[in-house]
């Protein structure tokens, strides 16, 4: 991991604020089972995921659900997890 400042590569120096990315995507999701005719069912999720990237890598993911009809509980999942990931683009904690 670089310190903020450290030399990397080419032996430039570059904040690490200027590795850290943090990419939000509408994306479903799907989950197959049984149905009563014993064929597969499949339930389609909407949803929001939010992957963090350092230095083109993705370290960590978050995915939450974006319902027809979503609840005040659903927004404000969404939008602290909004505020923790573009905290975390900034360095802080």
């Amino acid at each position: 991991m670089l310190d903020r400042g450290q030399t990397f590569g080419s032996g430039k120096t570059r904040d690490m604020n200027d590795q850290r990315q943090v990419l939000v995507r509408a994306e479903s999701r799907h989950v197959v089972f049984p149905g009563d005719d014993g064929g597969p069912e499949t339930l389609t999720y909407p949803g929001v995921t939010l992957t963090r990237v350092i230095a083109g890598i993705p370290e960590e993911g978050t995915w939450l659900p974006m319902g027809d009809r979503p609840s005040e509980v659903d927004d404000e999942a969404l939008i602290e997890a909004l505020r923790a990931a573009f905290l975390w683009r900034t360095g802080l904690p």
